[in-house]
């Protein structure tokens, strides 16, 4: 029987044969790992980008909320004074209303009245 590690193989490599293809094999994988680390930079570069887009449109939207609760505040605000405004105007007009119901009251019965004063000249 032959004890030699050689003898198991069915092609007789050499030492140097068996390093060569380990080498060769290792350059490969080295350069897969190369290509798929380019194309994860790459990727990275893009989520990046995306993200600095994204956090760009973020703070513009941010301003434009803050500009538009501004000009809701303001907008109750002038909403709240033509409220009060109204209500003192609609004051004004009932009031004026009872004046002249008072007044066409008056002017109802003062003619009967002066009627009454002709026909009883001493009264």
């Amino acid at each position: 029987m032959n004890t030699a590690p050689e003898a198991d193989w069915p092609d007789e490599f050499t030492r140097e044969e068996m390093l060569e293809q380990h080498a060769r094999l290792l350059e490969e994988e080295c350069r897969m790992f190369q290509e798929e680390l380019s194309r994860y930079r790459k990727n990275m570069a893009r989520l990046i980008d995306m993200h600095t887009d994204v956090s760009l449109e973020r703070d513009r939207l941010r301003a434009e909320l803050r500009e538009t609760a501004a000009r809701l505040s303001d907008t109750l605000q002038d909403n709240a004074a033509l409220a009060n405004r109204i209500a003192g105007l609609e004051s004004c007009r009932e009031q004026l209303e009872a004046l002249h119901k008072a007044h066409r009251a008056v002017a109802y019965f003062r003619p009967q009245t002066q009627a009454l004063s002709r026909k009883h000249p001493d009264a």
